[in-house]
């Protein structure tokens, strides 16, 4: 029986532009400057469970994330994102 292997191949750093990236140390950092608030690196895993960030995996445990989409992100209070759409909704429907 034919062995699968299940490593992916890997990228080539020097082909990736690394000016257009963040690692999640510096992701995390831009995002608890612009939030006002700290926010771990499992926060920013989390974001890019959901596909808010789509990070490049340049190895399976390393991983770089667009600055155009961390720069665009902001983090809210808990709770500000679902009042404002139940807010939206009703608005909408009366």
């Amino acid at each position: 029986m034919k062995k699968v292997s299940k490593e992916q191949p890997r990228i080539d750093l020097s082909r990736i532009d690394l000016a257009l990236y963040y690692t999640i140390d510096e992701a995390a950092h831009v995002l608890s400057k612009r939030s006002g608030k700290t926010i771990s690196t499992d926060y920013v895993r989390s974001l890019a469970r959901y596909k808010i960030f789509h990070p490049l995996r340049v190895r399976p445990r390393f991983h770089l994330y667009p600055k155009a989409e961390i720069d665009a992100y902001t983090v809210e209070a808990r709770g500000v994102k679902s009042a404002a759409a139940a807010k939206a909704k009703a608005d909408k429907n009366g």
